[in-house]
């Protein structure tokens, strides 16, 4: 595939002009200076594309590749039409967190109900015996793999929307769901060679899954139509690491950041995404200039984000994209007073219909209507960043 280097992201859409607000994301992807409140992204994900805490998405959702293109691309039309934001529209071909594991033999479980989505329903790597008999997964023909290149090839044809890749799950959270957690990290110390093979393996996997992904979309390597809600400009591909929160810098410096590192080479550079505190990753991570974004949820935690903000100076844009919380004007006052450098910052959260994160970063039910939050969060960030940038000014 030719890799053009121009621009994926269309700069007009449903007659709304994108153009100042794709420049705004590529300047915060530079890193470059903040002068004004208005340089620094905020995009407000609602509608989500997740089914996680909704209450309108379609009962064909997940099977009817038409419903999930009219549910996000007249959710995005109202969105752009109501919030005062800088978000960027794309198509997201959703199936949940376990398309690269079902590729490998994973049995995905449909949701019981409409307001959740499809997950790994137990591992299929129980024994080193199952590991040795895995092999590259066909997306053509594996897994949940051709649902998600139906759904791409039905939104090239019949859609306006630009369209980006599905969920990608690194080698560790695919690992973690294939093997369960306990047992990949146990056998970490007890079969080292194995996992090194089985981290090799979804490495590859994962890359060949991303090429297909972009050749059906016609994208180049190294930008993206969308990443995680967030359109990318200035990187290719990102790829979930929540489960580095739970193992410690050694063994994800040995088993993991070597494939991190080539995902994010091959594609022109990458998107880390963890929830919570990574904090004692952040070194390892900074090490490899192909790493140009991490994508943190602080899930409230202020201290550690304040820590990691430190750490990451301007080096990498920082994407923050927690659920979207119960108290917005308390979250994001006190998110922010952790911030005296605004350069490579992007807010870019998520409102869920249903539900709010919590005080302690968990979630509770809500009745507040999205776009009135997504306004709240725009108009509170964009106060609290004018009062930073005012006080740094006086002398």
């Amino acid at each position: 595939m030719r890799n053009t280097g121009e621009k994926t992201a269309a700069t007009t859409w449903r007659g709304f002009d994108l153009s100042a607000r794709i420049d705004k994301i590529e300047r915060a992807f530079r890193c470059e200076e903040v002068k004004d409140p208005d340089d620094v992204p905020i995009l407000v994900n609602t509608p989500c594309y997740f089914a996680f805490g909704s209450r309108d998405k379609p009962a064909d959702y997940f099977t009817s590749p038409a419903s999930m293109l009219s549910y996000q691309a007249n959710g995005y039309e109202a969105h752009l039409r109501q919030v005062n934001d800088d978000y960027v529209p794309y198509f997201m071909p959703w199936y949940g967190t376990g398309v690269l594991a079902s590729g490998f033999g994973a049995t995905i479980r449909m949701p019981d109900v409409l307001d959740d989505d499809p997950a790994v329903s137990a591992p299929c790597i129980t024994s080193p015996a199952d590991a040795a008999r895995l092999k590259l997964p066909d997306p053509m023909r594996d897994g949940w793999m051709p649902r998600v290149l139906d759904s791409i090839d039905y939104a090239k044809a019949h859609g306006d929307l630009p369209i980006g890749l599905t969920d990608m799950q690194g080698p560790l959270d695919t690992l973690g769901l294939m093997c369960g957690q306990v047992q990949l990290y146990q056998w970490m110390y007890d079969e080292p060679q194995m996992v090194h093979e089985l981290f090799d393996l979804v490495t590859e996997a994962f890359i060949q899954w991303v090429k297909v992904q972009k050749e059906h979309i016609g994208e180049p390597l190294d930008r993206s139509n969308g990443l995680q809600g967030v359109v990318s400009p200035g990187a290719g591909i990102w790829e979930s690491d929540d489960d580095m929160i739970l193992v410690g810098a050694r063994l994800y410096e040995e088993f993991v950041l070597p494939r991190v590192a080539r995902i994010c080479d091959t594609f022109g550079g990458g998107s880390v995404h963890f929830c919570g505190n990574g904090l004692h990753h952040i070194d390892n991570l900074l090490r490899h200039p192909s790493i140009k974004v991490v994508n943190n949820s602080p899930l409230g935690k202020f201290s550690n984000f304040a820590a990691l903000k430190r750490k990451l100076d301007h080096r990498v844009l920082i994407q923050i994209q927690d659920g979207a919380p119960l108290d917005v004007e308390h979250y994001y006052t006190a998110l922010f007073d952790a911030i005296d450098d605004f350069r490579g910052v992007m807010l870019a959260p998520f409102v869920i219909d249903n539900v709010r994160m919590s005080h302690d970063g968990g979630y509770v039910p809500a009745t507040e209507e999205p776009f009135i939050t997504a306004n709240r969060i725009v108009a509170i960030t964009r106060q609290s960043i004018a009062k930073k940038l005012a006080a740094a000014d006086r002398p």
